[in-house]
């Protein structure tokens, strides 16, 4: 189990983490969530006792990592794919992490089996790619067959199939009792696999629940209706006499619909004498919800997308046309 209690940290005049609590319990995949900047790393730091906390607690197993008997072999963690050294072989990565943690020899074997490395395990590491410096951190992870895992953004430089694999991976562990906490930006991943979700904006806790319940407290669902006839229909929406309803064009030439049923889109379709190719409730997603709870945290926010003929006073290059 991994346990934040008014966790805070503090960079001189910057807070990073600011009094977070909660708790990541055994036999579930929690996912870890927030923008860029939100503190997600230094909370993992902090969990995994390579920072001290200005202020709270950080807790594996009701411990502080430090007074953790053989560390190694009760939490597992993944922070950089590329932390082992680009000279060594992965077999060599390994059994130098085993030397170090007090963990038999033959787990080396074991787990780069399980990451699907055994056919590669002399390679040095700098030859790697990205995915499978991935596969060999989460293989460092395992080295211990611990009961808590750490992995921040295992996904990321995987192929399909490793993304699968990972999405099974981690639901397995969790289904044998251990402790899963998972950071990614892939919000489809996390809405398939996570059972619970911590979120945070701004060092500070923005959600603590279960995915499923994050998701259905979605406030703001949309109708969606494609019709060749969209003025008629937006004009009689907006006399609906229930209260506003709001209309915006979406892709594709659709309707964006809120504040209304698809029942009264479809009966103000019928009294605006508007043509309906398509009526339907937008179901709600993870990445909704997240942008709903975060969007005012994001730090470093683009300009909107213009077109490359506007960027370029008004001439596209000639390569470009």
């Amino acid at each position: 189990m991994l346990t934040a209690r008014e966790l805070t940290k503090r960079y001189g005049g910057t807070t990073a983490v600011d009094s977070l609590t909660f708790d990541v319990r055994p036999g579930l995949v929690t996912g870890f969530l927030g923008p860029n900047g939100a503190g997600k790393s230094t909370t993992l730091r902090l969990l995994l006792g390579l920072d001290r906390p200005t202020s709270g607690e950080a807790l594996v197993n009701g411990r502080r990592y430090v007074q953790l008997p053989q560390p190694a072999r009760q939490v597992g963690a993944l922070l950089d794919a590329s932390a082992g050294h680009p000279g060594r072989s992965a077999r060599a990565h390994l059994l130098a992490l085993a030397r170090g943690g007090g963990i038999p020899r033959r787990r080396v074997a074991d787990v780069l089996d399980e990451v699907g490395l055994s056919d590669v395990a002399d390679r040095r590491i700098g030859g790697f790619s990205l995915g499978m410096r991935q596969r060999l951190g989460i293989a460092a992870a395992l080295l211990g067959d611990p009961g808590v895992l750490v992995l921040d953004e295992p996904l990321n430089g995987l192929d399909l199939d490793g993304v699968r694999w990972v999405r099974g991976l981690v639901r397995a562990l969790a289904d044998e009792g251990r402790t899963v906490f998972v950071s990614s930006h892939l919000m489809s991943e996390m809405q398939l696999v996570a059972d619970r979700l911590v979120v945070v904006g701004g060092g500070r806790l923005v959600a603590d629940a279960p995915t499923a319940e994050l998701i259905a407290s979605w406030s703001d669902p949309r109708v969606v209706v494609r019709t060749p006839d969209p003025a008629p229909l937006v004009e009689q929406l907006r006399r609906s006499p229930r209260g506003p309803v709001r209309v915006a064009p979406g892709a594709d030439g659709v309707l964006l619909v809120r504040g209304a049923t698809p029942e009264e889109v479809g009966d103000a379709a019928h009294a605006a004498g508007a043509r309906v190719h398509a009526l339907y409730r937008e179901e709600a997603s993870l990445e909704q919800v997240y942008l709903d709870l975060t969007g005012a945290e994001v730090r470093h926010r683009a300009a909107p997308p213009r077109s490359r003929a506007a960027a370029h006073g008004g001439t596209a290059r000639k390569e470009d046309r």
